[in-house]
């Protein structure tokens, strides 16, 4: 009787730790992520046109792309674009077109873990090439900044993410001028936050709010102000 008992607890213990280990070794390391979104802003660009404050809404479509390596570390790679035209009642002109992609290289290293909570903060670089008058004039700049990430595991289905970014340099070059600011002429937030639901082991879907200010202190001063709120789904493999 003790022996097989002896047996009984030797498999279930080997078996119990060849589980463990498989769930260990095949725990999803990459994300893709696909958003589809309405997008709220406002810009003020005086060196495209002398007017206070341009509106626009469009629909806007993101990608994602995380890499979680073996110490943890967070590479992630965002694409947004939208296409709208610029609303305004001051100057009677027909509206130009305005087109904008955003590309973002995140690597955050984590910090801190706990059974809930994972810190990560690094480094961000930011791509914005946007357009007027279907690229008849355009507006390139290049970014740097820190970004800092925190996850929040409510259960093993609902989870919250959130992430700010600071740029603090920032080079230009358009159709307007070519230059580079630092943080004393040059100030900017990016800022999401996100709403996670596990469907399945390899399927999450997902809800995010993206907010993005741009400004530079020039006497042709530009402003952009931006709201973004997406739905989407996120493929685990």
């Amino acid at each position: 009787m003790k022996t097989k008992l002896f047996f009984l607890i030797s498999v279930f213990i080997l078996s119990y730790t060849t589980v463990f280990a498989q769930t260990k070794i095949n725990a999803k390391k990459n994300n893709f992520e696909f958003f589809i979104g309405y997008n709220s802003g406002a810009l003020k660009n005086l060196i495209f046109a002398p007017v206070r404050r341009y509106d626009y809404n469009a629909l806007s479509y993101q990608f994602g792309y995380t890499r979680i390596t073996k110490r943890e570390k967070l590479f992630e790679v965002q694409l947004n674009y939208l296409s709208s035209a610029l609303e305004t009642n001051i100057i009677a002109e027909p509206n130009p077109e305005y087109s904008k992609i955003v590309l973002n290289f995140s690597s955050l290293k984590q910090i801190h873990k706990s059974d809930k909570l994972k810190i990560h903060v690094g480094l961000q670089t930011q791509t914005n090439v946007s357009s007027y008058f279907d690229w008849k004039q355009y507006d390139f700049q290049q970014k740097l900044g820190i970004a800092g990430r925190f996850t929040y595991l409510i259960n093993d289905t609902h989870s919250l993410s959130s992430k700010l970014t600071l740029p603090f340099i920032m080079w230009r070059t358009s159709t307007f001028e070519e230059n580079l600011y630092t943080i004393n002429r040059y100030q900017s937030v990016l800022w999401s936050t996100e709403y996670k639901y596990r469907i399945s082991k390899h399927l999450d879907f997902k809800v995010n709010y993206n907010f993005n200010y741009d400004r530079l202190q020039i006497s042709n001063a530009y402003r952009e102000l931006q709201h973004q709120i997406n739905l989407g789904i996120n493929f685990k493999f």
